[in-house]
Parts: structure tokens; C-alpha cells; sequence
């Protein structure tokens, strides 16, 4: 790739990056998922339009969202002077994350033991060209990318956690409790899309 006159490795840069504490691991998922987990990509950062699809459009909307609720509804969120009644969306995360980030990790385990015909009848029904957009290295992806949101969520509340509570704390938790329940979401719905085609083919091999 060239940006400007300058010839970009991108293998050269996923080194650098994955080597940078953190910061590596969460970029390479995220760039994997960025990339719909293809795996002929996954030595190349994903190009903007993927990120806008894949990661950027959830963070955005996420982060608009918890402006809004900010914004409209302060009144109702905790404030150690003010409302200790309220709504405190870093002790509502760290609550509830921890769990959901076990069973995830559970369930991300049980992938690994799905039946070999499972794994070969959905990465032959994106060979044939009937969902190009699915396949195993796209599921494990859609898997790994939540529990991943979840880690760094948890290490973001913690952090809030030290400073006063105030607008941009109060955005900044709402932001990582939202977009952590947004990928909630996604990893059910993952879960049930897997579940549903291992039932599939289950019924094929044993026609009534």
C-alpha cells in the first residue's frame, strides 16, 4: 500500500503494533474483525471502509447516544454531592461484565469442539458462494471481538473510577457500558446463528 510516496508494509506495521503492550492485542482483533475474519487478510490492515463498517459506525452511534443521555437525563446518573441514588453506569459495568466475559470465554472454549462436518459445511457454503460474508475464521472473530470489548471495558471503568465524577466521566462510563452491551448483543446473536446452523446440519445427517 502507498500513502503518499511512501511504500506501506503492512505485515511490517501488525509487528510493530502487536508488540506495543495492550495496545497490540486489541488492535489485531479488531483489525481481524474489521476484515470479516478473511484469512488471507489477516497479515493487512483492514482498509477504512471495513472499519467504518465493522467497528467505527457502532462506536460512533454508541458515543452520539451517551452524549444524548448525558446530555438530557443528568439529572438521574450518579454524583457522590449531589445523587449517590443515581444511575452509576462504572459500578452498573463492573458488575456485570465480569460474568458475561466468563461465559463468553465459556462458549468462545466450546467452538473449538464443534464437530469437523459443522466446520466444513459452513466454509463450503461461503466456497459456493451463497454467503460470502460467512464462514469458521468469521464466526471466531464475531466471537473473539466482544470478549475483547469486554476486557477493555472493564480496564476503562477502572480507570474512571479514579477520577471526580464529572461530564466527560460520566459520558465516557455510559460509552463503555452501552457499547459493551451493543456487543452483548452481537455475541447472542452469534451464539444463535451457530447454534441454529450446527442443528442444520445435525438434521441433514439424520433425515426423517
Amino acid at each position: 500500500m502507498k500513502v503518499g510516496g511512501w511504500d506501506i508494509n503492512h505485515e511490517n506495521i501488525l509487528k510493530i503494533i502487536k508488540s506495543i503492550p495492550y495496545v497490540g492485542a486489541i488492535f489485531i482483533i479488531a483489525n481481524f474483525y474489521a476484515n470479516s475474519g478473511v484469512l488471507s487478510d489477516r497479515k493487512r490492515i483492514a482498509n477504512f471502509k471495513n472499519w467504518v463498517r465493522r467497528v467505527l459506525s457502532g462506536v460512533l452511534f454508541t458515543f452520539v447516544l451517551s452524549l444524548l443521555i448525558v446530555t438530557f437525563f443528568r439529572d438521574g446518573l450518579y454524583n457522590p454531592n449531589s445523587n449517590t441514588a443515581g444511575l452509576d453506569a462504572t459500578l452498573v459495568a463492573l458488575s456485570i461484565f465480569p460474568s458475561i466475559l466468563g461465559f463468553g470465554i465459556g462458549v468462545f472454549v466450546v467452538v473449538f469442539a464443534l464437530p469437523n462436518q459443522f466446520i466444513e459445511k459452513i466454509n463450503l457454503i461461503k466456497h459456493n458462494g451463497k454467503n460470502k460474508t460467512f464462514g469458521a475464521s468469521l464466526m471466531v472473530v464475531d466471537m473473539a471481538y466482544p470478549l475483547m470489548v469486554y476486557a477493555v471495558v472493564l480496564m476503562g471503568e477502572f480507570f474512571l473510577k479514579l477520577f471526580q465524577v464529572g461530564f466527560i466521566t460520566h459520558v465516557l462510563s455510559i460509552f463503555l457500558l452501552l457499547y459493551g452491551m451493543l456487543m452483548t448483543f452481537d455475541l447472542i446473536s452469534m451464539i444463535f446463528m451457530t447454534a441454529y446452523a450446527l442443528l442444520a446440519t445435525q438434521a441433514s445427517r439424520n433425515p426423517k
